[in-house]
């Protein structure tokens, strides 16, 4: 057998996506595993026992060809495209696991011919599809951020059926790289028992940076106290923000910028006492490595999607009121100097403390931290990453309805379920929690049920009228009848869509059944029929399982005492 995984996008997602190739590594041992990159993610590709073969995606010269706007070079961008295309052909794949999910690597999918197809693709009449549950999972949580609780990994690992557990990232180091760790801190003047913190000033995007002025206050604050030792680690275009920490803090760090492969860094986070860092690439390196990680998430970061993938580490955020989508938060700009540096310095001394703990004492509501969130991360007994809350606070409408969307989304894409595990992870949770009270909970699950059995009746009213369009189709009935069925179906999307807004708890769930009726594929009548018959089915199966997770929860909360 011979497996393609297209992950076409930055090194961090090449990280992240090896859970999904250590999955199929042990689902098909035999298996001959391709995987795609672009050049940014070769050098995390190498270092992947799981891989047989790396092909690196070279999009530069096809950009500018198709850039140029000259005939000739057009032509030469096709040919390039087509003999890329036949290439791929050419090695025969049984299954393609699309990690990338964007129009061009489901492009990449459909015109390599290969027969089976996980992730995005393209349909027989080249339309933009999701294929499997998981993947749907995957596009609508990103729209809904408050009610997603899977981090990326778990979700990608799952694009494959029946997916074992796979709790780690898989980077493997080697002796060279280690050696290089080690002559850099002799060199840099570390004793070995010296407490040394990477900073990773730098990130895609400028709102998602914590202040710089707040990694020097930091590094200030670890020097005085702890004697530590502080390395800056990142890419060469990141060295104008260490020029701005050297001039806050002169000579207090040693700056490597562009001075480290991806490997190197690697060992070099193996070695140190942690990084303190924005969401990035390097983020992914350290939790591969094992390194404790303080993530300081601000800005358009959902820790929860995207945080370090791992036992034992921490991220902070200012509070909020409104999550919303992943690609926008309302003031991410201000919520860079939002998260003071005493702040990130209780969490780093949580880490260091508790990292190894499985059952880890929580922090009061102090004054100090009022203003932040923190949760540490542990492997729940469902065997998915959870983000725990360190500070023992009240739980919340949206932690509520947030534990259990996890628990109704694990329920339905799951094939297998195990009541005492599911029970055992909501106690685990709800030990983080101060209140509120049993009679609060149980409003709570009482009002949020009759919302999602509502929508439960809109899908129910769905599938009726889609089995009597069926009937209609299989004895080739009345066409005006049909007709008229199929704009009641239309006009009840609509009303399903302003029931979402109505009521927001629903959203995801109206969504993805709307994600699910633009994926509908070929020509043929009856199977589309037969496929938004489904579609209604499951939305409605969601959503009496909601409610019934909701009552769950409620029953939980009181037998706590």
């Amino acid at each position: 057998m011979r497996i393609l995984i297209l992950q076409t996008t930055r090194m961090g997602d090449v990280l992240q996506t090896t859970p999904l190739i250590h999955v199929l590594r042990e689902k098909y041992p035999a298996a001959h595993l391709t995987l795609m990159v672009r050049k940014m993610g070769k050098a995390v590709a190498e270092r992947n026992p799981d891989i047989d073969e790396i092909i690196v995606y070279d999009e530069d010269e096809l950009y500018l060809h198709l850039k140029s706007e000259d005939s000739d070079r057009l032509l030469q961008a096709y040919q390039l495209a087509e003999k890329q295309i036949q290439e791929l052909r050419d090695q025969h794949y049984d299954i393609v696991c699309n990690a990338t999910h964007s129009l061009g690597s489901a492009m990449v999918a459909k015109l390599s011919k290969i027969p089976e197809a996980y992730g995005a693709s393209l349909s027989d009449d080249w339309q933009f599809v999701l294929r499997g549950n998981w993947t749907n999972y995957f596009f609508t949580s990103v729209f809904n951020r408050e009610y997603n609780d899977l981090n990326l990994c778990d979700i990608s690992r799952n694009l494959v059926p029946d997916a074992p557990p796979s709790q780690q990232l898989h980077f493997a180091l080697t002796d060279e790289d280690r050696d290089f760790a080690d002559a850099l801190y002799q060199e840099s003047g570390i004793e070995p028992d010296e407490s040394v913190v990477c900073f990773q000033l730098g990130a895609s995007e400028e709102n998602k940076r914590w202040s710089v002025e707040r990694f020097a206050a930091l590094a200030r604050i670890l020097i005085e106290e702890h004697g530590a030792r502080i390395l800056l680690v990142g890419v060469s275009e990141e060295q104008p923000l260490g020029d701005r920490f050297e001039a806050l803090l002169p000579d207090k760090a040693v700056h490597l910028f562009g001075k480290t492969s991806i490997a190197q860094v690697a060992a070099v986070l193996a070695k140190a006492t942690m990084l303190v860092t924005n969401d990035t690439g390097t983020m992914h390196i350290a939790a591969a490595v094992d390194c404790p990680i303080t993530l300081v998430s601000v800005g358009n970061v959902h820790y929860r999607e995207t945080g370090p993938y791992g036992v034992g580490h921490c991220a902070i955020e200012a509070r909020r009121e409104d999550l919303g989508r992943s690609d926008f938060v309302p003031n991410a700009l201000e919520e860079r100097e939002g998260i003071e540096a005493t702040q990130v310095h209780t969490v780093m001394n949580y880490v260091l403390k508790h990292k190894r703990d499985a059952a880890p004492p929580l922090l009061g509501d102090s004054p100090a931290l009022a203003d932040v969130d923190i949760y540490m991360t542990r492997f729940a007994s469902d065997g998915f990453l959870q983000f725990y809350p360190v500070i023992r606070r009240a739980m919340e409408k949206r932690d509520f309805l947030r534990i259990a969307y996890r628990a109704m989304w694990l329920s339905h894409l799951s094939t297998t379920e195990n009541l005492a595990q599911e029970l055992a992870g909501l106690d685990q949770m709800f030990r983080h929690f101060d209140g509120p009270t049993t009679a609060t909970v149980q409003d709570w699950a009482r009002h949020y049920q009759e919302q999602f059995s509502g929508l439960a009746e809109l899908a129910q009213r769905g599938t009726l009228a889609t089995e009597t369009l069926l009937t209609l189709i299989d004895n080739k009935g009345n066409i005006d009848e049909a007709k008229s069925l199929v704009s009641q179906l239309m006009a009840l999307d609509e009303e399903a869509r302003v029931y979402s807004e109505v009521n927001p708890p629903c959203r995801p769930l109206i969504l993805m059944a709307r994600f699910e009726r633009d994926n509908l594929e070929g020509a043929d009548v009856m199977l589309l029929a037969t496929t938004t018959l489904n579609i209604y089915r499951a939305c409605a199966d969601r959503s009496e399982l909601m409610a019934e997770k909701l009552y769950l929860l409620a029953e939980q909360w009181a037998a706590r005492g």
